[in-house]
């Protein structure tokens, strides 16, 4: 067994390179993780010690994972496969819907042994639906998904480098997983939750909905475009320096920005100057014009560090070399040696900090494949269930939450675990509850649904008490503050695990907490930039695109939602709570993990190919305009895929795959997108339209699986919402609470139930300013 917080959970591993990142997650917080399925090598590594454990994406998915030689056609080793999930307590599998059923090894089929036992199907558009037996790839799936309505140029769509899609599926896939069995071991019963990777993706992606949804009611377009890497916002974009690219903003310092370019004698802003701050910070374009040509007359890293001395947010644009050399990460340990007799290999992780049982080093991919009776014996018997078996209406629920978070990263989290049934208490006060953390901004609504707001005064000296209160009563603490606020609020770690021993506190900062970058202004926007998200996700040549919405951010919260789960699996075995400490840059830095470890290792540092698949396994691998003005996202993972797609288009059959832009390009451009992806899915190969928000809300799968709900919110009145991105066959996760409609909407339920303080006090405290 592994060493870390899910040290003792079982797990089988039935995925192929769509699902392997949600194993990779569980096998590196300590999982015995037994891999079944297949995935791609990936380019090869550069010694023969090296080659002989895998490839390159061999070494990043599946360290520390034993590898089984089990063909499930084989009567004999379905056999084996039952007596593994007899034993183990979780499968992750990313088989096509009905072929386990007619093997006779599904969910179903195994219960009968193992009552408890808890299968996530991760397919691409779930097991059901209209669609259900289409084809995908990280790319498909970003096109069909919303992720290329908006990442790219208006003429070029870009997906984000890495397989991103596939990190969020996988993300969802470790956390529907866990919280399963958290719920088996309550209830003493499992279950199969049917997780479709197109859900999962268009469920996260900033602002495409809060538009879509709330045209009336806030002054940005209906459709978000596609535009480059200019924030929905208008107040972040990456520009071209004297040398070098750099990603700018006037936040959180207008003031600071404006008399640092007057001291650098940039005559430009003189005309700014003269102008009362509220006209200057009400006219942003005009303000990001003359930043940007201030850009131009220094190189980009000297810019950063001047603007972050300043306290603007500021983010040069890093390459992959410059994430491997960057001294927070070295400060931080971030990039840890694996454990094992060869060449000496660093890799990117973890994803977060356990400080109560930390992960262990990182070890290799397995040498050989291990006899599944060896590891039958390792696992052990399964423990009988302690105590009475408990009756769960949703799997987290009886968990409690306090949520100290705002903007996207810790919301989305909440919003998650809320979801899945756990009591979020969402702490806000009046003065902070501006711009997107009011509940009446249509930002708020869409990522703070599944909670119950109170509002907390924490200046005020009574507040502490009440606080207390609270926390006493809860499971879980998260905050994304900068360094230092919850200790001056009297809410650190160590102060609210001496009140509640078993908390588990999760903090979320944008570099970690100490260190020579601890104190960095940052915002999604820079994140990605110092990451190398923004330079990887480029056409080849440029660093101005980068992923079009606050993919970080959403990529932070999945983390925070998985490392919570795994750190309270750790508490049901050592009866502790810990501090679980994430760095939204070493999030960044780890969904490029395979480009970093491949620089690390290998000394080959990956360059932009806009859609080009990174890994070299898929060809073509693009995006090409159609009759009817739509763009198609095409793939082929093999030459069976491509023999199919050259018959389906009426293409020279000897045409090559390095053709593959040009043969499906000409096609494209002669039918529509609707056609086009009819015909290519029809013939088995991965396609999809570019769809953006209008689209997804009349999808015909999304629609059939019942994604799209409506609540009576207390301004907006009846909006949508979309469902949690998987079904769950013992469970149904419906009613959602509706968002908050005020700040402290809450406050007399909460209090009277949780600090003991009746209306009388609370309208009190809502008065003289304590619940403000």
């Amino acid at each position: 067994m592994g060493q870390g917080p899910l040290e003792g959970l079982r797990v089988i591993d039935l995925t192929d390179d769509s699902g392997r990142f949600a194993t990779k997650l569980l096998s590196e917080c300590g999982a015995s993780v037994a891999r079944i399925g297949r995935g791609s090598a990936g380019p090869a590594m550069s010694t023969d010690a090296l080659v002989a454990r895998g490839g390159l994406l061999d070494w990043w998915y599946d360290g520390g994972k034993q590898r089984l030689t089990i063909d499930l056609e084989r009567d004999e080793d379905r056999d084996a496969y039952r007596r593994l999930a007899a034993s183990a307590d979780l499968i992750i599998e990313t088989e096509a819907p009905g072929r386990l059923a007619d093997l006779g090894i599904d969910h179903g089929d195994l219960v009968g042994t193992n009552a408890a036992l808890v299968q996530v199907s991760l397919t691409p558009f779930g097991r059901t639906g209209p669609r259900a037996s289409w084809q995908t790839t990280d790319l498909v799936t970003a096109a069909l998904g919303g992720v290329l309505s908006l990442s790219g140029l208006p003429d070029e769509p870009v997906n984000p480098w890495g397989h991103q899609s596939f990190n969020v599926g996988g993300f969802i896939a470790a956390i529907s997983g866990l919280a399963g069995v958290r719920a088996a071991r309550a209830t003493g019963v499992g279950q199969l939750i049917d997780l479709a990777m197109h859900e999962a993706v268009c469920t996260t992606i900033e602002q495409l909905f809060f538009q879509y949804w709330f045209d009336d009611v806030q002054p940005y377009a209906k459709v978000a475009p596609r535009q480059g890497s200019l924030h929905w916002i208008g107040a972040y974009i990456v520009v071209p320096a004297k040398s070098g690219w750099l990603m700018i903003t006037p936040a959180p310092n207008v003031p600071g920005l404006l008399q640092w370019m007057s001291d650098e004698g940039f005559a430009e802003v003189d005309d700014l100057m003269a102008l009362p701050i509220e006209e200057i910070v009400a006219d942003v374009p005009r303000l990001m014009k003359t930043i940007t040509s201030f850009c131009t007359t220094q190189d980009a890293n000297t810019l950063f560090h001047a603007a972050q001395e300043r306290h603007i947010a500021f983010g040069e644009v890093q390459s992959v070399a410059q994430v491997a050399a960057n001294p927070q990460h070295a400060f931080r340990e971030f990039f840890r040696p694996v454990d094992w007799d060869g060449p000496a290999v660093s890799i990117p992780g973890p994803v977060a900090r356990f400080h109560g049982t930390p992960v262990a080093a990182a070890p290799p991919p397995a040498a050989s494949s291990t006899d599944v009776d060896e590891l039958l014996a390792e696992w052990g018997t399964r423990p009988a269930r302690d105590g009475q078996a408990q009756s769960l209406r949703k799997p987290l629920e009886g968990l409690r939450v306090v949520d100290l978070s705002h903007v996207l990263a810790g919301p989305f989290c909440t919003r998650l675990l809320g979801d899945l049934g756990a009591d979020i208490i969402k702490f806000q006060t009046a003065e902070r509850a501006t711009i997107v953390n009011d509940p009446n901004h249509p930002y708020f609504y869409v990522w703070n649904r599944s909670k119950r707001a109170v509002s907390l005064n924490m200046k005020d000296p009574r507040a502490g008490a009440v606080a207390r209160r609270v926390i006493e009563q809860a499971d879980v603490v998260i905050e994304n503050f900068s360094a230092g606020v919850l200790a001056r609020w009297g809410l650190s770690y160590e102060t609210v695990s001496e009140w509640n021993p078993a908390i588990v506190y999760l903090s979320m900062s944008g570099c970690g907490h100490e260190g020579p970058w601890s104190s960095l202004v940052t915002y999604a926007p820079t994140i990605h930039a110092l990451s190398g998200l923004t330079y990887l996700s480029n056409p080849p040549g440029r660093g101005d695109v980068g992923p079009g919405f606050s993919l970080n951010d959403h990529a932070a919260g999945l983390s925070a939602a998985f490392s919570i789960l795994a750190a309270l699996e750790a508490r049901e075995r050592t009866g502790r709570g810990q501090h679980v400490d994430i760095s939204q840059m070493e999030t960044g830095a780890y969904l490029i993990g395979p480009a970093v470890l491949d620089y690390l290792v290998n000394a080959r540092e990956a360059q932009p190919v806009g859609n080009a698949d990174p890994f070299g396994q898929v060809q073509p691998n693009n995006c090409y305009p159609t009759a009817d003005g739509r763009w198609l996202a095409v793939s082929c993972r093999d030459d069976d895929e491509w023999r199919r797609l050259v018959a389906a288009v009426g293409a020279d059959p000897g045409a090559e795959r390095s053709d593959g832009d040009a043969v499906v390009g000409r096609w494209a451009a002669s039918v529509s997108g609707a056609e086009a992806q009819e015909v290519l899915q029809n013939a088995g190969v991965p396609a999809g339209v570019i769809q953006d928000a209008g689209d997804l809300m009349t999808d015909p799968q999304l629609l059939a699986r019942d994604m799209w709900h409506t609540c009576d919110h207390g301004v907006f009145g009846e909006r949508p919402f979309d469902r949690f991105p998987a079904l769950w066959s013992a469970m149904n996760l419906e009613p959602y609470i509706p968002p908050p409609s005020y700040v402290g909407e809450h406050n007399f339920d909460v209090y009277a139930e949780l600090a003991n303080i009746d209306a009388g006090e609370v309208a009190e405290g809502m008065g003289d300013g304590l619940f403000s």
